[in-house]
């Protein structure tokens, strides 16, 4: 990295990139789509450190819910010896 200090409140669109290792023109789409907040200052955008690091957090990546999964079947009531009679007694 180029440099950034930690604690700057604004930064270029270029250091932006740096940061989130993408191209400064991913950067300006962003700013485009109204996905990262930027101010123009004497014609340059310059980035809020804080606008940037919500728009990580909200580009932050959550695992996915695991699938529901039923509930297995009730088993039905009786003995094994009593389930086997009555399916024999069922007619085919």
């Amino acid at each position: 990295m180029r440099g950034i200090p930690p604690d700057a409140s604004l930064l270029r669109v270029s250091e932006a990139a740096e940061l989130a290792g993408l191209s400064t023109r991913a950067i300006y789409r962003a700013i485009e789509r109204g996905e990262l907040r930027a101010a123009r200052l004497c014609s340059r955008l310059r980035i809020p450190r804080a606008a940037f690091d919500e728009w990580i957090e909200r580009s932050t990546v959550r695992p996915a819910e695991p699938p529901a999964t039923p509930p297995p079947p009730p088993m039905p009531a009786g003995s094994f010896r009593a389930l086997l009679a009555r399916r024999e007694e069922r007619p085919s």
